[in-house]
């Protein structure tokens, strides 16, 4: 997968296969700045909106970055990873908008199954 580094090097998105791929670093305080950097990315790689494997363990999303995500609507899906309580409380923060399907995970490959069983689920059914 090529990766192309966002945000000052805070993180780095690349398609796998079909799709998007964001890994924040640990630690990282994204701003609104950084996250329409992401999304600028996104759009640059597609056209269309694909499904996200977003990784988010460890990351500070401020109010105004959560706002970005919440309307920029270049996801069809989100699967989210992390690994802490405070992960986990991010997660339910970013799956507050409804234009898509959001799920919190502590496994890649739980995220990835369940990105692909919304794949194989005729459109409109994803929710």
């Amino acid at each position: 997968m090529n990766e192309i580094l966002i945000a000052d090097g805070k993180g780095r998105l690349g398609l796998r296969r079909q799709y998007f791929h964001l890994a924040w670093a640990p630690e990282s305080d994204v701003d609104a700045d950084d996250a329409r950097a992401s999304i600028e990315a996104m759009r640059s790689l597609s056209s269309a909106p694909r499904p996200l494997l977003l990784e988010i363990a460890g990351v500070t999303l401020s109010n105004p970055a959560r706002a970005a995500f919440a309307h920029a609507q270049a996801a069809s899906a989100v699967a989210m990873i992390g690994s802490s309580v405070v992960d986990t409380i991010m997660g339910a923060a970013l799956s507050r908008h409804d234009h898509c399907p959001h799920a919190y995970f502590t496994s890649e490959s739980e995220a990835l199954a369940w990105l692909d069983s919304l794949a194989a689920q005729p459109a409109g059914n994803a929710h």
